[in-house]
């Protein structure tokens, strides 16, 4: 499977509001997951990749999480500076 790139330019109030978006899709999502029946005998620390790796949409909405956090903390130490 090849990787797939995606740029986006976002103002930095688009980019939060994007952000909490995503963080409730995914608090969502593995909300209704997490204690399904399909991970009950999961051990914990191996749910959540477990899960991860079942459901490749909520990895990819974990991925673009990250990097947005990432980038709107680096944003905000530019203008601290």
């Amino acid at each position: 499977m090849s990787n797939i790139t995606i740029q986006l330019k976002l103002n930095e109030q688009q980019a939060k509001q994007y952000l909490q978006w995503l963080d409730s899709q995914y608090d969502t999502t593995m909300a209704e997951v997490w204690y399904s029946d399909r991970y009950r005998h999961v051990p914990c620390g191996q749910r959540g990749p477990q899960v991860l790796l079942d459901l490749p949409h909520l990895a990819g909405i974990c991925r673009t999480r990250s990097e947005l956090k990432k980038q709107l903390e680096a944003g905000s130490l530019e203008r601290a500076k």
